[in-house]
């Protein structure tokens, strides 16, 4: 007998509002929210505000460039594609 295994469901979300919440507020983590990489939200927060704060803006600078780059990764898939690595495969970074 084998153990079924779980199945967990993630509902689509749309690549257009993952790249707008990146490309607008991307040092906020609002894109990694929105896909539910709470984590990732957090981090990418946190190194904007105290990394923000300690280096006198460097650090939300730097997490800017992420975000865009996470932009322009979402933007160069296919909606399919999108959700396949994005939101069922749950990809974090990049």
């Amino acid at each position: 007998m084998t153990e079924a295994q779980p199945c967990t469901f993630r509902p689509p979300k749309r690549r257009a509002t993952a790249v707008a919440l990146a490309f607008l507020f991307g040092p906020f983590g609002l894109h990694k929210f929105y896909l539910g990489y709470f984590q990732a939200a957090f981090i990418m927060l946190t190194c904007s505000v105290v990394g923000g704060i300690v280096t006198l803006g460097l650090g939300t600078a730097i997490v800017w460039v992420v975000a865009i780059v996470e932009g322009f990764a979402y933007l160069a898939r296919s909606d399919d594609e999108f959700q396949r690595i994005y939101v069922q495969a749950a990809r974090e970074w990049f």
